[in-house]
């Protein structure tokens, strides 16, 4: 993936906004703010490309993306899906079943709550309200399943939450085991995800851009997690959010910083960069 040198900003128009969910375009509570509804509104009528890029799962996102009323690219499941405006998918890139229940193996016993993406569905071993409570407002919900008995194959993402020192000690033995394999990181301190090599927001925006003609030079995105990296790394203009971890912040100490979630950050961005300045 090529990934700009960013020792100065291209003087070039931003065509395309992606922005990541939670901790980024979703305040604290995980809601979408009109503030935010407003300013990509007029982002879009400015003829600005807009597009999601998140670690949820398409049917969730697919929810609140209604909720801005634009026609939008959704990257999901941390890239290993894509959809394009109609909602049909472009992409995806499952696991291999035996990496899958090598995955499943090691995890046991960890005292961790566990969660697979499996095409359309949310699979989870035991009831977690918090998890529901986020999705909340898609109203997206898991289905509970006995995961030594169901079928492996098309899962696109598994992810654990816990305390941070817990997950601390389950990646070290995922990466011992599968570091060559899967994909292993931290979304935030609670969250450790999986998805197969190779799959990220980064390299699921660079096809959609090889395929619409837009130079990485041309857009803006917009993060706060581990899981953001690469899509920050690739964007002429990348941008972290204020509330972003110290970890993103020190492997990204070049870039512009936006206010907090809690304060409207993606949409203050906006309108104090290209907003104001179409005007």
């Amino acid at each position: 993936m090529k990934i700009l040198s960013h020792s100065k900003f291209t003087d070039l128009p931003i065509k395309l906004v992606v922005s990541d969910l939670d901790g980024t375009l979703l305040n604290p509570d995980h809601k979408l703010t009109q503030p935010t509804i407003d300013s990509v509104n007029a982002l879009v009528q400015q003829g600005v490309q807009f597009m999601l890029a998140t670690g949820r799962h398409y049917e969730d996102v697919y929810l609140i993306a209604q909720q801005l009323g634009v026609n939008l690219y959704l990257i999901t499941s941390n890239g290993a899906r894509v959809h394009n405006p109609l909602g049909e998918l472009l992409y995806e890139d499952h696991m291999p079943a035996e990496a899958v229940k090598t995955v499943l193996d090691l995890s046991k016993g960890f005292g961790i709550h566990r969660n697979l993406y499996q095409q359309d569905l949310w699979l989870v071993e035991e009831p977690h309200e918090q998890l529901l409570a986020i999705h909340h407002e898609s109203g997206f919900e898991y289905q509970i399943k006995d995961f030594s008995q169901i079928d492996l194959a098309h899962i696109d993402k598994i992810y654990f939450t816990a305390e941070h020192e817990r997950l601390l000690e389950l990646e070290a033995v995922l990466n011992q085991h599968l570091a060559d394999k899967l994909y292993i990181t931290f979304t935030s301190p609670e969250y450790l995800e999986v998805m197969n090599l190779g799959v990220s927001k980064g390299h699921a925006l660079q096809m959609i851009l090889q395929q619409s003609g837009i130079l990485p030079e041309e857009v803006m995105a917009l993060g706060d997690g581990m899981n953001d990296l690469e899509m920050l790394q690739l964007a002429g203009h990348g941008v972290v959010m204020a509330n972003a971890s110290d970890t993103v912040k020190s492997q990204l100490p070049y870039l512009p910083i936006a206010n907090s979630n809690a304060e409207d950050g993606v949409a203050d961005y906006l309108q104090k960069t290209i907003l104001d300045k179409a005007h």
